[in-house]
């Protein structure tokens, strides 16, 4: 566990655990945030509060099994970020997808570089296979969050056309990977 002051916003950054499936709500209103705000991720149907269990029943697993990794960015009570590295699986197991979000309000305060680099460093550390690639997709249009991953050493190695639909259009997005 790791509290840091961002743009005068105390924050604690911690690992998921057991108990956190009790305070599903928490989850499911903080992914509720992103959807209702149309937020540049995958998701874009609400939560519902036993969707909302299963999914963190399923992030523990993949952390009791070593395959994953889950950290959650927390101010006031409020869930305001998430990430994490799944491991894919057979003979791409030494690769990691990587995912996150932050909430509207904690962007552009450098929760988004903090969180990625605990991660990595907690993949590293946890993943068993060793952890040699994470791998992250990211709408094409989506700058900040493209110019934060170049930051972080990810690399564009290819671009996919029309793979998400966003706002009524079909939009591009990129594959960015780096080595660990």
């Amino acid at each position: 566990m790791k509290t840091e002051l961002f743009n005068g916003k105390k924050i604690t950054i911690r690992t998921i655990k057991k108990s956190d499936v009790k305070k599903a709500k928490a989850f499911w209103e903080f992914i509720n945030s992103l959807i209702k705000e149309d937020a540049m991720i995958l998701q874009n149907k609400k939560a519902t509060p036993k969707a909302e269990i299963e999914f963190l029943e399923n992030i523990l697993k993949t952390k009791n099994k070593k395959t994953g990794v889950f950290l959650v960015a927390e101010c006031d009570g409020n869930i305001v970020g998430s990430t994490n590295i799944t491991l894919e699986k057979w003979r791409r197991s030494h690769i990691g997808k990587f995912g996150i979000a932050i909430r509207n309000g904690y962007r552009g305060i450098g929760l988004g570089k903090c969180l990625m680099a605990e991660i990595i460093k907690l993949a590293k550390k946890e993943l068993k296979p060793r952890l040699k690639i994470v791998q992250l997709e990211v709408y094409a249009n989506n700058e900040p969050a493209m110019q934060l991953y170049k930051k972080m050493g990810f690399t564009i190695v290819a671009r996919r056309p029309k793979q998400v639909q966003y706002k009524g259009k079909l939009i591009d997005d990129f594959i960015m990977m780096r080595q660990v």
